[in-house]
């Protein structure tokens, strides 16, 4: 019977996944902060990772890295490899390091969010060669970091909602 339980939880959040991935797609559904949308599905895969583990976390951020890639870059790759590293370390944290509760939650996403965006900056925009480097972090990067960080409670909390209440049934 904790099979079911935990099959009908990782229903949850593909169905999470794709409903907040449908939300990023769609133009006007988020409010933009200077032509800046979040990455919520960053912070879905952190937080999976948070409350299943690295085995789990790993193949979620894999997933949330695919639909990533198909979002933002229209290659598949750079998104998916971060991803599913990201939910491999958060796992390892999570289950070996720390009890979770929203602080350690906020500390631990914090980094890989950040990463995240550094990444993308520094393959899509640095390395490329274009100029007003600084001009592109501050006003772009750097508010997508700090929106992105400023959703973290609602999906820390919608998550966990996921996780305790389908847990506790197993």
């Amino acid at each position: 019977m904790g099979a079911c339980y935990r099959y009908i939880r990782y229903l949850a959040y593909m169905i999470e996944i794709i409903v907040f991935y449908v939300l990023e797609q769609i133009p006007n559904t988020l409010p933009n902060i200077n032509g800046v949308k979040p990455l919520i599905l960053i912070l879905i895969g952190i937080m999976i990772a948070l409350f299943e583990g690295e085995k789990v976390g790993t193949v979620f951020g894999l997933i949330v890295g695919l639909f990533l890639d198909c979002g933002s870059t229209g290659t598949i790759g750079f998104y998916s490899i971060i991803m599913a590293c990201a939910g491999f370390l958060v796992g390892v944290i999570a289950q070996r390091m720390i009890k979770i509760n929203l602080v350690t939650a906020l500390l631990v996403s914090t980094p890989f969010i950040f990463v995240v965006y550094i990444m993308h900056f520094l393959v899509n925009y640095l390395f490329c060669g274009y100029k007003d480097v600084l001009y592109a972090m501050c006003s772009h990067y750097l508010i997508g970091i700090l929106y992105t960080f400023l959703l973290s409670p609602f999906i820390y909390f919608f998550n966990k909602a996921f996780a305790v209440n389908i847990k506790r049934e197993e």
